[in-house]
């Protein structure tokens, strides 16, 4: 017996896809490609790889809200990160000479020397080698660092503002409840899922 699923309704991809293309501004990301177009793929369980933590769109607002600029280098970070359950942080390496103050999972990192934005207007701020169980979706999740420069959200430095140069960043699934990455191809599972629950309707 051949199972069928509903198409995705046309209306339903318009909504979906500008929300992965577009990013907001200060969002940070893990991928399994420094391009940060990769946010889940199926592997081998007990696998070795090296994910990549992306800073996305940073801007910097003025004090007073007037005007917002793009930050061209940054200059450090702060952030956590959590593993799923059977999966393991191996390390932690920095694209530049750095300190970390903090552990491979909870980073308080200043660079010798500030990183560039890309033209794309990314920045790889770091490069976890992580050893995964297999497919899970629980997925990865970012956090504030302990302790946080600012209270509840992670933060990068901007080099070129030297009066305030702590900006905050949000993680790119907008909530630190939800993961940033996972192993396993659950995107697709739900959109057919739920073309699935919606020809129930029909």
């Amino acid at each position: 017996m051949k199972t069928r699923f509903a198409p995705i309704p046309i209306a339903l991809l318009l909504v979906v896809l500008p929300a992965v293309v577009q990013a907001s501004d200060n969002q940070l990301g893990l991928f399994y490609d420094d391009a940060a177009s990769v946010d889940e793929i199926e592997v081998a369980p007990n696998s070795v790889h090296n994910l990549y933590l992306v800073l996305i769109n940073p801007v910097n607002t003025e004090f007073d809200g007037s005007s917002t600029r793009d930050v061209s280098y940054v200059w450090g970070f702060e952030c956590a990160i959590e593993a799923p359950s059977g999966d393991a942080l191996l390390g932690v390496a920095f694209p530049t000479d750095a300190i970390n103050l903090g552990t491979a999972d909870n980073i308080v990192a200043g660079y010798a020397a500030a990183i560039a934005v890309s033209a794309g207007r990314t920045a790889t701020l770091a490069t976890f080698n992580v050893l995964t169980a297999g497919n899970n979706p629980e997925g990865y999740r970012l956090s504030p660092a302990s302790p946080a420069s600012h209270a509840n959200t992670m933060a990068y430095v901007d080099y070129e503002d030297p009066d305030d140069p702590i900006v905050d960043m949000g993680p790119v699934s907008g909530s630190y409840d939800r993961p940033v990455f996972t192993f396993g191809d659950y995107t697709i599972e739900r959109h057919l899922e739920w073309g699935g629950v919606k020809s129930l309707f029909r």
